[in-house]
């Protein structure tokens, strides 16, 4: 069984991007020549989870973002200023030959409790992440985020209340 070490961020001078193969070309992409470029520039931050010989198999990009309330769903514009702090998940992919095994959940949970921890620092609403096809968007709803419009199943848009974190990651495990 292999090994897995928890996420930390990425190092491109020890982490082995260069055959990740999540199946999505772009995601692929991103990681292998964005993600470093994008933690130079301050704009994204990579955190990822490796074999114990380094080889990434599962990464995840978060920045800070915010959203306009008059454009939020009512649970997340309540009481809040505009625009709205928040937490996004820009990027989150697992290597198909690693899928199935919990790693994309695990990262979020990590997401979750880095969210927590920016609340009690600075303050951060919501995490927001937008769905990249209509299967992500049910595995992010079954882990407790909500449509921005539930209307609109053509909406990729989804939110998480930092105040839902805590019953979101104990339904985790």
């Amino acid at each position: 069984m292999t090994e897995f070490r928890r996420p930390e961020p990425l190092d491109p001078k020890l982490h082995d991007r260069s055959t990740f193969d999540s199946g999505a070309s772009d995601l692929d992409e991103w990681l292998r020549r964005y993600s470093t470029q994008n933690r130079r520039r301050n704009t994204a931050a990579t955190w990822v989870v490796t074999t114990a010989d380094s080889a990434v198999v599962a990464y995840v990009s978060l920045a800070m973002t915010s959203i306009v309330r008059g454009d939020a769903p009512s649970s997340v514009a309540k009481h809040a200023p505009d625009p709205v702090p928040a937490l996004l998940i820009g990027r989150l992919a697992v290597d198909r030959s690693h899928a199935g095994l919990g790693l994309g959940t695990a990262l979020v949970a990590h997401v979750l409790a880095t969210a927590v921890d920016l609340n009690a620092r600075a303050a951060c609403r919501a995490v927001v992440v937008s769905a990249i096809d209509q299967a992500a968007r049910s595995w992010w709803e079954r882990l407790g985020f909500h449509p921005f419009d539930p209307a609109d199943p053509g909406n990729p848009d989804l939110y998480l209340l930092t105040s839902e974190i805590e019953a979101t990651l104990w339904s985790l495990g």
